[in-house]
């Protein structure tokens, strides 16, 4: 059986849709961030603050090394994972690479809602929607490589139809 790993920008979906189609496939679900937190013994925000962005995506392309040989699991990668280093191509050998497109507006509309200003890339934008689909154009390039592409809302019934046969 094949890893599932989510790729996509934040508040795409990804952890949301890891669980139910973990649950549903009866894999483990793994989120990126969390195994980089617990790595770090602190949360990303101040991971990001304190020691900056190169050395939190050095971090967590070695925690992506490390769960590489993991069999069984659905992964919810960070929005910029696949965007440094080499990790999109490891991503692929993982497993079946699944794109969340989700519009810049939408994504905006889920940070907003979410109440929390824990997004360290986002810290200081004018515009949440602008900055948003700023990132989407920069990141595409990555994200498109995956193997599947779902845009707008999942159906995860018609998902499953689409994985058996890649399973």
């Amino acid at each position: 059986m094949k890893n599932i790993i989510l790729v996509g920008m934040m508040s795409s979906g990804k952890t949301t849709l890891g669980k139910k189609l973990a649950r549903i496939l009866g894999y483990r679900f793994v989120d990126l961030d969390k195994l980089v937190e617990q790595d770090q013994n602190m949360d990303i925000p101040s991971l990001f603050s304190q020691k900056g962005e190169t050395y939190f995506r050095e971090v967590e392309s070695r925690i992506l090394k490390e769960i590489s040989i993991r069999r069984n699991m659905v992964l919810a990668s960070g929005g910029g994972t696949p965007c440094f280093f080499d990790n999109m191509n490891l991503i692929n050998q993982m497993g079946i690479s699944i794109f969340l497109d989700v519009p810049a507006a939408d994504l905006a509309r889920r940070i907003e809602n979410h109440g929390k200003d824990d997004r360290p890339i986002l810290s200081g934008a004018a515009s949440l929607v602008e900055t948003l689909d700023q990132k989407i154009k920069e990141r595409l390039p990555f994200y498109s490589q995956a193997l599947i592409t779902l845009k707008g809302d999942i159906d995860t019934s018609h998902l499953m139809q689409e994985l058996k046969p890649l399973l």
